[in-house]
């Protein structure tokens, strides 16, 4: 693994990061511009950035040299070679990097919108895991973000008359609180710390997408003691449209595993941040 720390600009250089942002990048350094720009338009400015890429690609280092030179914000670099999905293993590597107290989960393809960071944050408690939503971009809508870097078109009237899916997540209403008590997803989730080291981080046994990252984290807070809260209508991410593969296989293995972690009944994994 490599680790990149970039240096503090001039503007930050007083602050103490009590939370840190982990962002799962894999390639899409156009998708990572963009989030770049949503970041420097945050309400709450006090994080951390850590990049958790899967992959080691010259293009997201460039990106990343040439951003920290004018960044608001302390970047920290984590890269792992792209041998297949090991996300899982990647985030635990984000956590032993994060000099943050709270930790703020999302995915390299969502653009943040300007309060989310504060959102998450005016909302943490100790023992509860924050969850969120996400408007999913249209094909249309996402080429266009990527072409022209313009945040006009996620305006709400914008998007009403695009296909874009669940725009209602995209509606923010700052005192609102969700009864939803479960449905982690893991581009849209907060929780202290050491909450995720009391279960030992993500289990690295799911080398498959769709369970281990949200669904097995969500079940193994739970039996800790942890609450789930739902941020629908605050913390709101755009999730832009990219080609995905067929996941019938994934769905299968990742489920029959997550199947035997829940008869087995364990809060702590294995084989997780520390390896027992």
């Amino acid at each position: 693994m490599k680790t990149i720390r970039y240096p503090l600009s001039k503007k930050v250089l007083k602050m103490k990061n009590k939370v840190s942002l982990i962002i799962a990048v894999y390639k899409r350094v156009d998708f990572l511009e963009l989030i770049f720009k949503s970041l420097e338009n945050q309400t709450f400015r006090d994080f951390q950035v850590i990049i958790a890429e899967d992959d080691c690609s010259p293009m997201v280092k460039h990106f990343l040299e040439e951003k920290e030179r004018n960044f608001p914000f302390e970047i920290k670099h984590i890269s792992q070679e792209d041998n297949g999905f090991r996300k899982n293993i990647l985030l635990n590597k984000a956590m032993r990097v994060a000099d943050g107290e709270y930790l703020i989960f999302i995915d390299g393809d969502c653009i943040l919108d300007k309060n989310f960071v504060e959102d998450h944050v005016k909302n943490a408690k100790p023992n509860v895991c924050l969850f969120g939503r996400r408007v999913m971009l249209d094909p249309k809508t996402s080429e266009r973000l990527v072409k022209t870097k313009d945040f006009k078109y996620l305006s709400f009237m914008k998007l009403l008359f695009t296909k874009t899916g669940h725009l209602e997540s995209a509606i923010r209403f700052p005192f609102f609180i969700s009864w939803r008590k479960t449905g982690v997803l893991g581009c849209n989730f907060s929780v202290f710390k050491e909450k995720m080291i009391e279960i030992n981080g993500f289990d690295e046994d799911f080398t498959r997408p769709l369970f281990g990252e949200d669904t097995d984290i969500e079940r193994r807070l739970t039996l800790i003691g942890v609450k789930l809260q739902c941020s629908k209508f605050q913390t709101i991410q755009y999730h832009l449209h990219h080609p995905t593969k067929d996941r019938d296989e994934d769905w299968k293995i990742s489920g029959e595993l997550y199947e035997r972690k829940v008869k087995e009944g364990k809060s702590v994994c294995d084989n997780g941040y520390i390896k027992r």
